[in-house]
């Protein structure tokens, strides 16, 4: 057996409105060689994917797909904070990933970044900014702009040793993550990519990179909006000031 296979897995799954991509998601999966487990947060989504999710489970995969339905949407980073809360308090696997349901981080991925977990690092990220790292041709222009320069910014502003400081393709060692404030890192949106990953450098976290294409959804729509881009900047130059929690200290 492998020593990717030896660390036992999960995958946090959010999800809003992702029913037509969810069981495809699960089921890359649940077909990986590195047999991970998986916990689906889901806000409540109105178009059913919590019972997409509740199906393939009862059908694929009893005891290793759980589902974790939230009242309402929140965003991503309350979704990631619950979720996490979740399976560190059950205590059951060494390392968790966290990776969109939307099919853009790759699955064949995985392997690679738990051997480099087997080998010592404390977090792995799935890196478009990286020899090796790509976007989708599919994306035009203005966002694969809009991508790199949100790095860029956060990369610059923050001073830190990291490609690909917004990418949200993760793999942690679980004791790593249970060190992290994650009470305190309280952004709503894709700036939580950020504020936990300068959490486990500011803690001197072992991080490395592997690439990674990344690719366009097939369906359904981006969560991307104007405020979240807007409160990512804020919450950055927060972060600049105080810290990755963005408060200051007494």
């Amino acid at each position: 057996m492998s020593t990717e296979k030896t660390l036992r897995t999960v995958v946090v799954l959010p999800t809003y409105q992702e029913a037509d991509n969810v069981e495809a998601a699960l089921r890359l999966l649940l077909d990986s060689p590195v047999a991970p487990d998986v916990l689906v947060v889901d806000d409540s989504s109105p178009d059913g994917t919590g019972e997409v999710v509740q199906r393939v489970a009862a059908g694929l995969a009893p005891g290793r797909v759980r589902l974790l339905t939230r009242p309402v949407k929140e965003g991503l980073g309350a979704a990631y904070r619950a979720g996490f809360a979740a399976v560190l308090a059950a205590g059951e696997h060494d390392v968790v990933v966290q990776m969109d349901a939307d099919g853009s981080h790759p699955v064949s991925a995985l392997e690679e970044m738990l051997r480099r977990v087997a080998a010592g690092a404390d977090v792995v990220l799935g890196a478009r900014y990286v020899p090796g790292g790509s976007l989708d041709d599919a994306w035009p222009w203005y966002r694969k702009a809009l991508s790199r320069g949100a790095n860029a910014y956060a990369r610059t502003l923050l001073r830190a040793p990291v490609s690909d400081l917004t990418g949200g393709f993760k793999a942690w060692r679980a004791d790593v993550l249970r060190s992290l404030p994650l009470t305190e890192l309280t952004a709503a949106g894709y700036a939580f990519q950020v504020q936990t990953t300068l959490a486990a450098l500011e803690r001197g976290a072992r991080v490395e990179e592997v690439p990674i294409r990344f690719t366009e959804r097939a369906l359904g729509a981006s969560k991307m909006s104007r405020e979240i881009i807007g409160e990512a900047m804020v919450a950055v130059v927060r972060m600049r000031r105080h810290g990755a929690t963005g408060a200051r200290r007494r």
